[in-house]
């Protein structure tokens, strides 16, 4: 509930001003109306609140994306069952047994107490609550369905984690045998190699040209690691910087939709996220072109980023949202086509969650056969690895037994 301030007349004109609770504007003109004025000017009242109220930190706490999407499906449960946000919000922060979490929403609590909105409450939290999150509560508030809204958002809450667990758990198993391997390495580099170098080197004889290589490497490693220490965290910080700038940003943007495996799992990715975020602006009934700003903003690839800006610019100047969609070549024509069809039928949000589950149904047989992909290339530089230590460690040892003979 927020506070309104009206202004309006009577029938026989008199002016009427004050100030009213209600859940949107239009309840308050209903109201007004009821009570024989006609109202004239509705705005929400902004209540400072005193500096004491609401605790300051230097830095806001960081909320799991599992507490999130608890929080989401509970407040769909609340609200839907008629209680306040008051009540709602007084109730999670006490029951959570996270603190970053009941810290956040102790603050918001006090906010929407001191008058201010739910969605309001929400952008002073950018760390747990996203610029899509926050603008799809601000449209339900002015719809008045805010249970389907918090239904949708941890529906995609809950997806977007899913589809990050199902990356990590397809990559856990190489990047465990890169590291056993690396370790395994070093081990013989560092301590098998050179014994077997210095017990070759006493009979006169020149090493094997494998064997050379190996204890290169290893005497760089171990006279050199302060170097190489330094210069990976050098290089760490470099790549990081880089990718802080606008130009280092779309470049390994553009990259990642063009790399070999990892491009096209992206791209499905990127448009199964695209579908699910126009989808939940269009159903919560926020207009088009600003539903194409915040799914810019929150799309998370630059490259896309200036794809939907630019779509939304021959938008705004006239266009069906199909068309200059089909003129781009992230966009593909099933895409532009489900989206046309969504247009010309009234019925763009089923289409676009249609054509999102279809992408996601895509990226989701694509990482499951991530390891069958992966094992190959995998295989083939771990067999090329040990085959080059096999032979720096067996070649000194065939030419040891000819010398002794």
């Amino acid at each position: 509930m927020s506070r309104y301030a009206y202004m309006g007349r009577t029938a026989q004109g008199a002016p009427v001003k004050g100030t009213m609770e209600a859940a949107t504007p239009e309840a308050v003109a209903i109201r007004l109306s009821q009570g024989g004025v006609i109202p004239i000017t509705i705005t929400r009242e902004r209540i400072r609140l005193p500096a004491k109220a609401i605790p300051m930190r230097r830095r806001e706490p960081r909320v799991k994306p599992e507490d999130l999407i608890f929080f989401t499906r509970q407040m769909t449960t609340l609200v839907r069952a008629g209680v306040t946000l008051t009540e709602a919000l007084d109730m999670l922060q006490r029951q959570t047994q996270n603190p970053a979490l009941r810290t956040t929403l102790e603050a918001i609590q006090r906010r929407v107490e001191g008058g201010m909105s739910l969605s309001d409450a929400f952008a002073h939290h950018p760390r747990t609550f996203s610029e899509i999150y926050i603008h799809t509560v601000r449209a339900a508030e002015a719809g008045g369905f805010l249970d389907q809204t918090f239904a949708r958002l941890a529906t995609m809450l809950d997806n977007d984690l899913d589809m990050r667990r199902r990356i990590s758990a397809a990559f856990r198993y190489p990047l465990f045998v890169v590291i056993a391997l690396a370790i395994g390495v070093v081990i013989l580099m560092a301590f098998v190699i050179p014994r077997f170098a210095t017990l070759y080197s006493g009979f006169g004889a020149d090493l094997p040209l494998p064997t050379r290589i190996v204890l290169a490497f290893g005497d760089v490693v171990s006279t050199g690691w302060p170097v190489l220490v330094g210069g990976a965290f050098i290089i760490a910080f470099g790549l990081r910087w880089a990718l802080r700038q606008p130009r280092g940003r779309r470049t390994w943007d553009s990259w990642k939709l063009k790399l070999p495996i990892a491009g096209p799992l992206t791209t499905k990715l990127t448009l199964s996220r695209l579908g699910h975020l126009l989808a939940t602006m269009v159903s919560t009934g926020i207009a088009i072109l600003p539903a194409l700003d915040i799914t810019a903003r929150a799309i998370g690839n630059v490259v896309v980023e200036r794809e939907i800006v630019r779509v939304r610019l021959a938008v705004e100047g006239g266009a069906s949202l199909a068309e200059p969609l089909s003129r781009s070549r992230i966009f593909p024509s099933l895409f532009t086509e489900m989206v046309a069809i969504g247009e010309r039928t009234g019925a763009l949000d089923t289409l676009l969650v249609a054509i999102a589950e279809h992408y996601e149904n895509e990226a989701n047989h694509t990482i499951k056969n991530l390891p069958t992909i992966i094992e190959p290339i995998l295989l083939a530089v771990v067999a090329g690895m040990v085959l080059v230590l096999a032979l720096a460690v067996f070649m000194p040892l065939w030419n040891m037994v000819s010398l002794i003979d």
